[in-house]
C-alpha cells in the first residue's frame, strides 16, 4: 500500500471514529434528557437530577466505587452539597456526551467545573477546564481566581492562575493602574502564596502588599500599616527561569500606496490592534522615512536620520493605558524602522479587546514622508485594523511574547 493510500485510510478511520463518538453522544444525551431507565438520583440544591449508574461508573472511578465498590451506597439517592445544580448538570452532560460549552461559561463556573472534575477524577475534563480557565483570565478576575485556588486547595488551578499573575500582572504598569481603581480584597493566605511564588521584589508586588496591609489595618482600625510587613528580596543565588524569546511577526505585503507626509495637520497615525490571547508587545516594525530629494546637493544626500515619536496604546474610546517615547533613534532611510523597549516597559494586550495604536511625531519631523502599503490584516493570530482599505499602512509588524 502506498503512503498516500495509507494516509487516506488513516484520515477516513479518524472520521469514522469521530462520527461514532458523535452518534453515541447523541444517544446517551437522549437517555439523560428523557430520563429513560435511570437508576440513581442526585439531590443537588433542592433539584433532582437522574442518571444511570453504569454510564457514570464507566466515566468516573469515584462513581464506580460509589455504585459498585465494597463501600457502595445502599441507597440510589445521593446528596450533593459542594457543587451547584447548574455545574452538576454540566458535569453529567460531559459524562454522557463528552462535550462542554466553555464559550458561554463565566470564569467562576469554569473553576467550579474544574473542582467537580477533580472530585470525580475525570482527567480529560480536568485538562479541558484548566485550558478554558487560562483563556478566561483577565486583570479583573485573576485575584478572585487566586483566592478560590488557595481557599479550595486546588494546586493545578493555583499554578495556572499564579503563572498568569506573574507573567501578565506583577510587573505591569497597566495592571497597577487597573488595581488602583478596582481594588480586590483577598485573604492573608492568598497574599502569602503570591509572595512565595514571586522570585524577586517587583515594584507592583511591594506596592500591593503595602496596599493590602493598609486596607486590613483600616478595617481593623489599627492605623498606619507601614511597619506591618517586612519584604525582603530573594536570595542572591535564586535562579530565575530564562525569559521566553520574543517573536517577530510581519504582515504580508500586497501593494504600495501614497506615502504618509507628516505636517502640522497630519502628524498622528492610528491603527487598530486585536489579539485572541494575552501578548506582551516589545517592539514595532515600521517603514522608515523616504530619503529626501535634494537635487541641489547631490553629493551630500544624508544616509541616516534621527527618529523621534510618541507611541500611545488605548482601548477604543478609552484613555491611554501605555505610552512610550522614542528619542533621536538613529535610523537609515528607505529601510525597516525597528522600535523596541525592555520587557519591563512592555504593553500587554488583553484578548478580544480592540486597541488603538497611535504614533505622534514632533514638529521637527514635519515634511518627512513614510512609505505606506496594503498589507494582510491577520498575522499569527494578531489582527491589524487599518483606518481604511485604500491608503495603506506604515506598520509592517511587531515583536511580542505570548504570556499564557
Amino acid at each position: 500500500m502506498s503512503a498516500a493510500a495509507a494516509l487516506e485510510l488513516a484520515v477516513a478511520h479518524r472520521k469514522e471514529q469521530a462520527n461514532v463518538g458523535t452518534l453515541l453522544g447523541r444517544r446517551y444525551a437522549e437517555l439523560l434528557h428523557a430520563e429513560k431507565h435511570t437508576d440513581c438520583v442526585f439531590h443537588v440544591c433542592e433539584q433532582q437530577l437522574k442518571g444511570h449508574k453504569l454510564i457514570l461508573s464507566a466515566a468516573s472511578p469515584v462513581f464506580e466505587a460509589m455504585f459498585y465498590g465494597p463501600l457502595q451506597e445502599l441507597e440510589s439517592e445521593i446528596e450533593i452539597h459542594d457543587i451547584s445544580a447548574p455545574i452538576f448538570k454540566v458535569l453529567l452532560e460531559y459524562i454522557y456526551t463528552g462535550s462542554v460549552d466553555y464559550e458561554g461559561m463565566q470564569l467562576e463556573a469554569a473553576i467550579e467545573l474544574y473542582y467537580a472534575a477533580e472530585k470525580y477524577l475525570l482527567d480529560q475534563l480536568i485538562s479541558d477546564a484548566l485550558l478554558a480557565i487560562t483563556r478566561k483570565l483577565r486583570f479583573s478576575n485573576v485575584l478572585p481566581a487566586l483566592e478560590l485556588s488557595v481557599c479550595m486547595g486546588l494546586d493545578s488551578l493555583l499554578d495556572v492562575c499564579m503563572s498568569f499573575f506573574m507573567r501578565c500582572c506583577v510587573n505591569n504598569d497597566q495592571y497597577m493602574s487597573y488595581l488602583k481603581m478596582h481594588y480586590v480584597h483577598v485573604s492573608k493566605e492568598c497574599v502569602k502564596s503570591i509572595i512565595a511564588a514571586c522570585k524577586e521584589p517587583h515594584k507592583l508586588l511591594i506596592w500591593y502588599i503595602y496596599e493590602w496591609s493598609q486596607r486590613e489595618c483600616d478595617d481593623a482600625e489599627l492605623g498606619d500599616a507601614t511597619n506591618s510587613w517586612q519584604v525582603t528580596a530573594a536570595p542572591a543565588d535564586t535562579i530565575n527561569p530564562a525569559p521566553t524569546p520574543a517573536t517577530l511577526v510581519e504582515r504580508c505585503y500586497y501593494k504600495a500606496c501614497r506615502p504618509f507626509t507628516v505636517d502640522a495637520e497630519s502628524h498622528v497615525w492610528r491603527l487598530g490592534l486585536k489579539c485572541s490571547r494575552f501578548i506582551s508587545v516589545l517592539g514595532l516594525v515600521l517603514n522608515s522615512r523616504l530619503a529626501p530629494n535634494l537635487t541641489c546637493n547631490i553629493g551630500h544626500v544624508p544616509q541616516e536620520y534621527r527618529e523621534s515619536l510618541r507611541i500611545d496604546l488605548y482601548p477604543d474610546g478609552g484613555e491611554p493605558v501605555w505610552t512610550h517615547l522614542i528619542q533621536n533613534q538613529t535610523t537609515k532611510y528607505n529601510c525597516d524602522l525597528h522600535l523596541s523597549w525592555s520587557r519591563e516597559q512592555a504593553c500587554v494586550l488583553t484578548p478580544e479587546v480592540h486597541y488603538v495604536l497611535q504614533l505622534r511625531w514632533e514638529s521637527s519631523a514635519y515634511g518627512a514622508e513614510y512609505p505606506c502599503s496594503l498589507q494582510s490584516c491577520l498575522a499569527d493570530g494578531i489582527q491589524f485594523i487599518d483606518g481604511d482599505s485604500f491608503s495603506g499602512c506604515l506598520l509592517k509588524g511587531l515583536r511580542y511574547v505570548n504570556l499564557v
